[in-house]
């Protein structure tokens, strides 16, 4: 490297090159000792220019500086070499250096040593002592009681409320029986006959209807269409919606009256578990039968008068509350007489126009009121429209059987959150009441759609 410092008197404290500084090296005797410099001053002040000790402040020590080129960077950059670090001092910070990793390893060797031992201890005493057992009911239980599992609930959460019903004596006891049970089923969303204060593994049993083989479940809902029925029912067994609307296409094939469109309102509302091989006519032909036994314990057994009942009970459960049922379907059966001059035999009832227009909001415009394309508008055609419009409940089948006798032609529900209804026997009347619907709607876009 090329000497940058001119030659000629320095002032002091000016850089020196390393040339400068071996020339001054090759002068110096051999056995002199180099000056300390001001750093090794600052750690030993009490060491002498010759790394002797003397009383500090006795010292006077000069140094100069030296320039150095440090590797991967530019320029120059001035550095203090300690040439007289004393050893002694060196080797006591080694030594304690050493004494602290020394006491490290040995207190984590102590700690290591302690875990484990707390670790063994605990295995030991869960061997000695017994795991104590959850609280239980020696059995077989007393009073009958229906035990609803809602959908999405687990174990933990089904236990819980079982021993808040006194069903079982705690949760833990639940638990545990369903862990220990070897049934493949799984809990599913439902009805359930138990007891009260019933042993924990006999109320798992049921519930995971120990001895029954796996089944698909499915729910339909009051009012449900076929082809929501049908979407339920694939998403269930994993049936495609194309097959089960193949197994479905000849109502007759399943005992119905040949007029009968479709399925539509004879597959029953309610929860069914379908073995999982189950083929989709056995499926059909479950979901149909509660509708028939219902039918023929109303006494009606013509297939006719079965399906003319089951188009009404199906109006019924679009069009009004439950407690409602036998009074709309009596203003039914007076619009229903050809003698009638209110309506004229007309029915006139929204919920079989929104079925023909395939939708499910309320409301619909004047022109789909007045359009008779749609089979189901029974504002244009007379009598009932061409079949039901949904699933009924019993409820609504015995309404439709049962009809009440009343004076009244007119109905409508002028608060959809409380279903209140109001009747009347003439239009003039009715307009009043369906004002006050409008009114309703007006303050309730979100509800009425």
């Amino acid at each position: 490297m090329a000497d940058l410092t001119p030659e000629g008197p320095r002032e002091e404290g000016t850089p020196v090159t390393r040339r400068e500084l071996r020339r001054r090296e090759a002068e110096r005797s051999p056995d002199a000792p180099e000056p300390l410099v001001e750093e090794d001053l600052r750690e030993y002040p009490d060491a002498a220019p010759d790394g002797r000790y003397q009383p500090a402040g006795d010292s006077d020590v000069s140094q100069e500086p030296l320039i150095v080129r440090p590797a991967g960077r530019k320029g120059y950059q001035t550095v203090t070499v300690n040439r007289y670090r004393s050893p002694d001092a060196q080797a006591k910070r080694d030594a304690r250096r050493k004494r602290r990793r020394r006491r490290n390893i040995v207190l984590i060797s102590a700690f290591g040593a302690f875990v484990v031992l707390v670790a063994g201890l605990s295995f030991a005493l869960r061997g000695i002592l017994p795991t104590p057992a959850a609280e239980d009911y020696p059995g077989p239980g007393g009073q009958d009681v229906t035990f609803t599992v809602n959908a999405g609930e687990g174990a933990i959460a089904i236990g819980n409320r079982l021993a808040d019903e006194d069903i079982v004596a705690s949760s833990g006891a639940f638990i545990e029986a369903v862990n220990q049970s070897r049934s493949e089923n799984s809990i599913q969303a439902g009805d359930y006959p138990l007891k009260l204060q019933m042993k924990a593994s006999d109320a798992a049993s049921i519930l995971l209807r120990d001895g029954q083989g796996q089944v698909h479940y499915v729910a339909v809902n009051r009012g449900m269409r076929l082809n929501e029925a049908i979407q339920a029912v694939s998403d269930s067994t994993g049936i495609s919606v194309g097959d089960l609307e193949a197994a479905a296409a000849d109502p007759e094939d399943f005992g119905l009256p040949a007029e009968a469109p479709s399925l539509e309102g004879y597959l029953a509302p309610g929860e069914y578990r379908f073995p999982v091989d189950a083929e989709p006519a056995e499926i059909f032909a479950l979901m149909i039968e509660p509708t028939m036994a219902e039918l023929e314990e109303q006494g009606i057994t013509d297939e006719q008068e079965q399906f003319r009942t089951v188009t009404i009970a199906s109006i019924l459960e679009a069009e009004a509350l439950p407690g409602d049922y036998p009074i709309v379907a009596g203003i039914i059966e007076n619009r229903l007489r050809p003698e009638n001059d209110e309506t004229g035999g007309y029915l006139q009832i929204d919920a079989t126009v929104i079925y023909g227009l395939g939708q499910r909001q309320l409301q619909f415009s004047e022109e789909d009121k007045q359009d008779a394309s749609n089979e189901y508008n029974t504002y244009a055609h007379r009598g009932l429209p061409p079949g039901p419009i949904g699933a009924p409940s019993t409820e609504a089948l015995d309404a439709a059987a049962h009809p009440e006798d009343n004076p009244y032609y007119y109905w409508v529900t002028t608060n959809i959150e409380t279903g209140q209804t109001k009747f009347a026997e003439d239009y003039e009347q009715h307009r009043v009441y369906q004002q006050e619907y409008r009114d309703y709607c007006a303050e309730n876009q979100e509800i009425c759609g």
